[in-house]
């Protein structure tokens, strides 16, 4: 069976090394690229109004360098966002979706005013406070200590920088309420959450799914926010069964194409030159 391509977005503050981990369970069962955002990693920020749909239409873009008509496509936290703004913008191009500790509504009055009040911070103090007031508030209880996963979001926001970091605070506050598009998806959907989430509350996530005609809700005991760093295996063995779920919907083999090694942030897997 021809299993379709599967586009992983990561979440904000990080890049696509967020994904490594779940790309080492996957390879060899699946094609993969995880490229880095606007403003992450080795991307740069894009020069226009910070917007969620933006990120999308770049995915596109990116299937067209490729040659590629569709992609199961699964985003994290603000990769949910994209990818539920790439389901809604190119609807054509999608085989499946995954929507892994985010949500489909708008940002509150309440939460905007906090990410603006963010982006004054991150502009007089530096990057850094960007990723310290988020830690505490990613991990579940058991993995809040954890030095070693702490470093992603911290790494993430010092290579994203003040540009980056202040561009996706703006693009997530700008973005729509996708809610009324969860009735329409007639795609396989993955709904993936952390029992421990303290962004979103697993809650929310359950009830985003029952809108989702067919959707598959899985839910990760013992983890939080940052499900991809925190329960690899979880998140790879839900995404194949995904992929799974979308051959059907496949109209065109993906076919490989050698400029993905000059683009930022990008891991094709599997690859003969490994990750």
């Amino acid at each position: 069976m021809q299993m379709p391509l599967l586009i992983l977005v990561h979440g904000y503050p990080f890049d696509h090394t967020m994904w490594k981990s779940v790309v080492d369970s996957l390879q060899n069962k699946t094609k993969i690229i995880a490229p880095d955002l606007p403003g992450f990693g080795d991307n740069p920020v894009e020069n226009a109004e910070p917007s969620i749909d933006l990120m999308a239409d770049g995915l596109a873009k990116l299937l067209d360098l490729h040659g590629i008509r569709q992609a199961v496509v699964a985003g994290m936290s603000m990769g949910g966002y994209v990818a539920l703004a790439f389901a809604q913008r190119h609807a054509d191009r999608i085989a499946g979706l995954g929507l892994i500790s985010t949500q489909a509504a708008a940002d509150t009055a309440e939460i905007k005013q906090a990410r603006t009040n963010l982006i004054e911070r991150v502009r007089r103090e530096g990057s850094k406070v960007a990723a310290d007031a988020l830690v505490p508030k990613l991990f579940s209880e058991r993995n809040r200590s954890d030095a070693a996963l702490a470093k992603f979001p911290m790494i993430g926001a010092e290579k994203a920088g003040i540009d980056g970091i202040c561009w996706a605070l703006q693009a997530m506050a700008n973005r729509p309420d996708r809610t009324p598009l969860l009735r329409t998806l007639q795609i396989p959907t993955l709904v993936l959450h952390g029992a421990e989430d303290l962004l979103i509350p697993a809650e929310r996530a359950r009830q985003m799914s029952q809108l989702i005609p067919g959707s598959n809700y899985v839910e990760v005991a013992n983890a939080g926010h940052a499900l991809p760093l925190e329960a690899p295996e979880a998140v790879a063995d839900a995404l194949l069964e995904l992929s799974t779920r979308s051959h059907q919907f496949l109209h065109r083999t993906p076919i490989r194409d050698e400029r993905a090694d000059r683009l930022p942030g990008i891991i094709w897997s599997p690859s003969d030159r490994g990750l």
